[in-house]
């Protein structure tokens, strides 16, 4: 990290938007550098771990860092009744569960094998705008610096810094932000490793959702997430969680061995991402779908707009937000899709159980595997009209 040079690229945040921000840049040719606040990149681990097929666009899949590959996804009512999906129709949650911890890493040697620098233990403290310049204030080791560069794109997740201190936006609503936990349990027997698995319903995850992410070897990732702002929420997320496992047999004489915590957006995305040579991706973007809570593939691919965005803007020497304001036009096929997401997740947080097992009754026995979200929603205004009334009126 060279304190006297300017940057082209300076990246906040090394997780898969970042990592991929940085890797995309460098691969372009830009001087980039890369900070991350811990110490060690994939870990804690605060996700399910669970992408879409949609991964391979980006990057090469590897055995190393996939745990499982699933065929589908499973989707229980709260009376029971299930709903099988192929991995090409049930979103971003279903193609591979991931160890994160290798991901993270991989995607952090990709951008250093292009060129990038990479630095841990390095916080970033705060910006200031330059004619020629944005400089970005680090703690690293307990020292003060200051590292300029033509561009910033911030990737410092769900309650971004960069996205406020540029004011991109404020802190984010609670009723946007689920509040979750997991385990990662082994010696389960009895589901079907082959699938992933939902869970719905107000008793076990309120406003949410809880979920199993087979990862091999009798073992899973095992979560619940809930929205704080629901007015019937009377346990923290690790109670829903314990009480989950403890209702389930085939769960409740696993082991635990390791505990994870924190909260996923699950916001109304953002109309603009940019500021005068600011740029955000990932989970500080909102990017994730507000219905599932999976952002790693919107966050990859936002990070590869934003490059070629990057690069525009180098061609011209310009890093205004008009013409960065071309990476908020790029991404619209990914903005349309969660608005719309949005929209269904409010809805369908508003449900009670009943609704919830009648929604359940409509899609079971359906042929999922040319279905998409939007073929899932035709299906319902199908066979419910009340429900269809509803979906109408939210879309």
């Amino acid at each position: 990290m060279d304190l006297s040079k300017t940057y082209d690229v300076l990246v906040v945040g090394g997780g898969p938007g970042g990592a991929s921000a940085a890797r995309f840049c460098s691969k372009k040719g830009f001087d980039t550098l890369l900070v991350e606040k811990r110490q060690e990149i994939g870990a804690p681990v605060r996700c399910a771990e669970g992408v879409g097929k949609g991964i391979e666009n980006f990057v090469d899949v590897n055995s190393r860092w996939v745990s499982k590959e699933m065929e589908g996804a499973k989707i229980y009512s709260p009376d029971g009744t299930c709903v099988d999906m192929s991995h090409e129709s049930a979103g971003g949650e279903v193609g591979y569960v991931l160890d994160r911890k290798i991901f993270d890493k991989e995607l952090v040697r990709l951008a250093a094998s292009n060129g990038a620098e990479i630095r841990l233990r390095t916080r970033a403290t705060g910006i200031e705008y330059a004619s020629d310049g944005i400089y970005t204030k680090l703690k690293r080791n307990g020292k003060e610096l200051k590292i300029k560069s033509k561009i910033l794109i911030g990737a410092d997740g769900v309650e971004s810094k960069i996205g406020r201190w540029t004011g991109i936006y404020d802190s984010i609503r609670l009723e946007d932000i689920e509040s979750c936990a997991q385990y990662l349990v082994t010696g389960i027997n009895g589901i079907d490793m082959n699938y992933t698995h939902f869970f719905l319903g107000n008793e076990i995850a309120p406003g949410g959702y809880a979920w199993i992410f087979p990862k091999g070897d009798m073992t899973a990732n095992i979560g619940v997430g809930v929205l704080p702002s629901r007015h019937n929420l009377q346990m923290r997320p690790f109670e829903y969680l314990n009480k989950f496992i403890e209702s389930r047999p085939e769960l409740n004489q696993g082991k635990i061995i390791e505990e994870s915590y924190g909260g996923v957006p699950v916001a109304q995305p953002l109309d603009s991402l940019v500021e005068n040579r600011v740029m955000l991706v990932g989970d500080c973007a909102r990017q994730s779908s507000p219905i599932t809570g999976g952002g790693i593939i919107n966050a990859i691919h936002s990070a590869k707009i934003a490059s070629e965005v990057a690069s525009e803007a180098f061609n011209k020497d310009r890093y205004d937000s008009t013409v960065l304001s071309k990476y908020d036009e790029k991404r619209e096929s990914i903005l349309a899709k969660n608005v719309r997401d949005y929209s269904l997740k409010n809805l369908f947080q508003s449900m009670e159980d009943s609704e919830l097992n009648s929604v359940a009754q409509c899609l079971k026995g359906i042929e999922f595997d040319s279905l998409s979200i939007t073929g899932l929603v035709s299906e319902l205004i199908k066979n419910d009209s009340q429900l269809a009334e509803k979906i109408d009126e939210t879309l």
